[in-house]
């Protein structure tokens, strides 16, 4: 979810959203890899930079409702919510593998049928190494942000290396010494950190849109 101006909007089905990027499109963002923000990454903390409007839908919602949600404001997931309570999160990938793979009805499948619980989450206190951590220990991409079991944010794996790029150098020394990996070998925890944002190996600048090409990774400039 880009980072920016965040307000609420209710649409007509009573669903809770925040906006998509102002240009409507997911974007890419490169940094010189010596840009630092002006507090150090390793104090940083989820709170710092999570969203805290969260799109959020009720259990009883029906995929549709949720594709067409997430198609509208540009963004890949919804965290489900019963009785101010978040309970589970679909993403889009959630939607091809438990929809449409199965040929199932967006019309009649409804949003607790095919949502991810219980929900993996952080609190907003929560290292932003830490926060790297869980999500490459589970394999996911987004992580939900609780505050006494309540809902206070949403925060992604580029969120954070928008932010402090140097995390993944952190991170991956980090699972090398604990031995910690989501699914296969430390180097596909690394590749796939990598392609969330990193270093280009033609330019040397950071970026969001890397490509591996002949064991390098690449910006959009550079596989011109």
């Amino acid at each position: 979810m880009p980072l920016g101006n965040i307000f609420n909007r209710t649409l007509s089905v009573g669903l809770n959203v925040t906006p998509r990027h102002p240009t409507g499109r997911r974007h890419t963002l490169q940094l010189k890899r010596s840009t630092r923000m002006s507090e150090p990454s390793h104090t940083m903390s989820v709170r710092d930079i999570m969203a805290v409007n969260v799109v959020t839908i009720a259990p009883d919602a029906t995929v549709l409702q949720a594709a067409k949600l997430m198609e509208q404001m540009d963004i890949g997931s919804v965290v489900i919510v019963d009785r101010q309570r978040p309970v589970g999160i679909i993403t889009e990938a959630d939607i091809v593998r438990r929809v449409i793979a199965r040929e199932a009805d967006p019309k009649t499948c409804v949003a607790r049928d095919i949502m991810s619980s219980p929900i993996i989450h952080v609190t907003p206190d929560t290292p932003l190494t830490e926060a790297m951590r869980v999500m490459a220990r589970s394999g996911i991409r987004r992580v939900v942000v609780l505050k006494n079991d309540s809902l206070a944010g949403l925060i992604t794996s580029r969120d954070i290396l928008r932010w402090s790029p140097e995390l993944i150098d952190v991170l991956v020394e980090s699972l090398r010494m604990k031995g910690e990996a989501s699914s296969g070998p430390i180097t596909e925890v690394e590749d796939e950190l990598i392609a969330y944002g990193g270093v280009c190996d033609g330019c040397g600048e950071y970026s969001t849109d890397l490509v591996l090409e002949d064991g390098k990774y690449l910006c959009e400039a550079c596989r011109r």
